[in-house]
C-alpha cells in the first residue's frame, strides 16, 4: 500500500510539472472573450455606419426637396422625396427606415422643408449581452429655392 502511494505521488508530481497542454487550456478560456470583443466592435461599427448613412440620406433628401421645389419644372412630392431617400440609404433596410417630409408652409420658394428619418438598429449580439435596440433619429432642414 505504501509503495502504491509513493508511485501515485511520483505520478502526480510528474503531471503537475507537465506544461504541454497549458496553452490550449488558456486559449480555450480566452477565445470566447476575444470573440465577444470582436463581435462587439463590429456591432458598434455597424451602428456608427448606419447613423452616418441615415444622416447623409436626410441631407440628400432635403437637398432633393429644395432643388425640386414648387417653382421647379417637375416639383417633387413627399412620396418622390421618400423614394429618393430610400435609394440614398444604401445598406439600411428600406422597410425599417421611417421617413417624414414636411414643408412650412408649403412647397413654394422661401418655405422650409424638414426631412426627418428614424431607424431602429438591432445589435447582432444584443441578445447575448442584454442590449436593447437603439433608435437613430436624423433631421435635415433647408429653405426651398
Amino acid at each position: 500500500m505504501a509503495a502504491r502511494l509513493i508511485n501515485l505521488s511520483r505520478h502526480w508530481r510528474r503531471l503537475r510539472a507537465d506544461r504541454r497542454g497549458a496553452m490550449a487550456i488558456e486559449f480555450g478560456f480566452a477565445l470566447p472573450v476575444l470573440i465577444l470583443i470582436t463581435a462587439g466592435l463590429f456591432d458598434v461599427s455597424l451602428l456608427l455606419w448606419s447613423s452616418s448613412t441615415i444622416e447623409n440620406a436626410a441631407a440628400e433628401g432635403a437637398r432633393f426637396a429644395v432643388v425640386n421645389g414648387g417653382a421647379s419644372p417637375t416639383p417633387a412630392s413627399a412620396a418622390d422625396i421618400e423614394t429618393f431617400i430610400r435609394t440614398q440609404a444604401v445598406g439600411v433596410p428600406a422597410t425599417a427606415l421611417n421617413v417624414d417630409v414636411t414643408w412650412q408652409p408649403n412647397n413654394q420658394s422661401g418655405s422650409r422643408v424638414t426631412v426627418a428619418l428614424a431607424y431602429t438598429h438591432n445589435f447582432l449580439i444584443g441578445g447575448l449581452v442584454g442590449l436593447d435596440p437603439v433608435t437613430i433619429n436624423k433631421t435635415s432642414r433647408m429653405i426651398v429655392f
